[in-house]
């Protein structure tokens, strides 16, 4: 991904730098921590009393930072630089709960053999939960629209 050490060094700090700053705008203490993955970066602010805040309902506020962080970096690296941004590991606790509720209400309509519906979701939860639907043989799951661009999915026995 990128070309050196150097500038991956550099990177990081940049990022570092970046979400420092605008989590000061907010008036919030935290500690964060860059990393390089594999296809992009990885920026988890630990902020304990202050995470609800940074997050936002349904994880709104933490989207929207990390899209101005992305604007901002790209600036300042001088190209887009990949980056998931997330706030005392929401996003992984995100997605693991998708997984096990889905799993959940798989089981539920195996048995009672009727169909039942998550909640909206949007398009990149949907691709989770079907990764973890497309293990289970003997349902079938199809999506129809929710409101704006979430989506609902819908599980039912084959």
């Amino acid at each position: 991904m990128v070309e050196n050490k150097n500038e991956t060094q550099n990177i990081i700090e940049i990022i570092q730098k970046v979400v420092k700053e605008f989590i000061s705008y907010l008036g919030v203490k935290a500690k964060v921590d860059v990393r390089e993955e594999k296809n992009s970066y990885y920026a988890n602010i630990k902020a304990k009393p202050y995470a609800g805040l940074l997050i936002g309902k349904r994880g709104e506020n933490l989207k929207a930072l990390q899209y101005l962080v992305r604007l901002v970096v790209k600036k300042r690296a001088g190209h887009f630089v990949p980056l998931i941004l997330d706030v005392s590991g929401y996003r992984m606790r995100r997605v693991n709960f998708l997984k096990k509720k889905a799993l959940a209400v798989a089981k539920i309509v195996l048995e009672t053999k009727k169909e039942m519906a998550l909640d909206e979701l949007t398009d990149k939860e949907i691709t989770i939960v079907s990764e973890a639907l497309s293990q289970i043989s003997g349902i079938k799951f199809y999506t129809i629209k929710g409101t704006g661009n979430k989506k609902n999915v819908i599980v039912a026995p084959q």
